[in-house]
This record gives C-alpha cells, structure tokens and sequence, in this order.
C-alpha cells in the first residue's frame, strides 16, 4: 500500500520562492529519514496559485511512523520550525494530509 503525505503551503511570490529553494535541500534529508519521491507541485492550471504541495511517499503506514518520529526528533525539523516562524509573514504551513493509493 504506498502512503503519500501531503504539506500544503500557501504564501507571497516571495514565500514559494523560498520554500522552492528550501524544498530542494530539504528531500534528501526527507529521504535519509525513510520518504521517497519528493516532490513540489506548483499549479500550472486550476487550484490555487498561492500554493504549493510538498509530497513524499512512503512504502506502507509503518516507513511513514518510523519517518515521522525520526523528523520530529531531528535538529532539521526544530529549524523548519523557526524558518516558519521566521517567515510568516511570505508562507505559511497549512497542515498535513496522510493519504493511502486505494487503486
């Protein structure tokens, strides 16, 4: 069962700009913690142009827990936590969705 996490982010040129940039290190410290595939979709038609999704896969339930101790754990995750607070004011975290392939 392959498992996708979703982070949808929303902010000024300025902000997605930076979580572009920000994005691009931050999957190969994703995938040191067990995510696979990174991706950052902008929208190219429909949806909302002042947002962005940030995805990693995951194999099953288990690879995406073991993931998510290991990041919340991680020096990484307390310095996206300050960038977020540091730049509030371009982008902002709108939450998290787990989902699973049902296909």
């Amino acid at each position: 069962m392959t498992i996708a996490a979703i982070t949808i982010w929303e902010g000024t040129p300025k902000g997605l700009q930076m979580l572009e940039e920000g994005s691009k290190q931050s999957a190969p410290i994703h995938e040191g913690m067990g995510a696979k595939n990174p991706r950052l979709w902008r929208p190219v038609a429909g949806g909302e142009i002042n947002q962005a999704i940030y995805e990693l896969q995951f194999d099953n339930l288990e690879a995406y827990g073991k993931f998510n101790d290991a990041l919340m754990k991680s020096d990484w995750w307390s310095g996206t936590q300050q960038w977020m607070n540091d730049n509030r004011d371009e982008i902002r975290n709108m939450g998290t969705t787990v989902l699973y392939d049902a296909i």
